[in-house]
């Protein structure tokens, strides 16, 4: 195998119960109890595990991050801009862009999966 490259990582008992509760979890109609308790609770856990763990040191420079600072500020600013003007067409804020997809059970479930499987990427990085 040619060096820098490294094997595909198997699916473990992780990534089965991630796609199984996202599975679950998107059943639940968007913005009713059901789909808060369904975002709450592996949020709670992730972070929970987030905060129990010792990081590693990173050998990554602080610099790296700012780029990523940049686009999460952008994104809050527009978030806030929309919010304020009105959260319509012409604003959209973000949900109101995800509404369409979201509306669907497809899009709930690959919502799901990319958020919870983000979630577990930072808890065990």
């Amino acid at each position: 195998m040619p060096t820098g490259l490294s094997r595909p990582r198997r699916p473990d008992r992780w990534d089965v119960a991630l796609v199984g509760y996202a599975l679950v979890a998107a059943l639940c109609r968007p913005l009713t109890a059901a789909a808060v308790v369904a975002v709450l609770i592996p949020g709670v856990v992730l972070a929970a595990i987030a905060v129990a763990r010792t990081p590693r040191p990173s050998t990554v420079p602080r610099s790296a991050a700012v780029p990523w600072v940049v686009l999460l500020v952008a994104a809050v600013v527009w978030e806030l801009i929309a919010f304020v003007w009105g959260n319509d067409a012409e604003w959209p804020t973000l949900s109101l862009l995800l509404d369409p997809v979201l509306d669907t059970y497809p899009g709930r479930l690959a919502g799901y999966v990319a958020w919870l499987a983000a979630g577990r990427t930072l808890v065990t990085r």
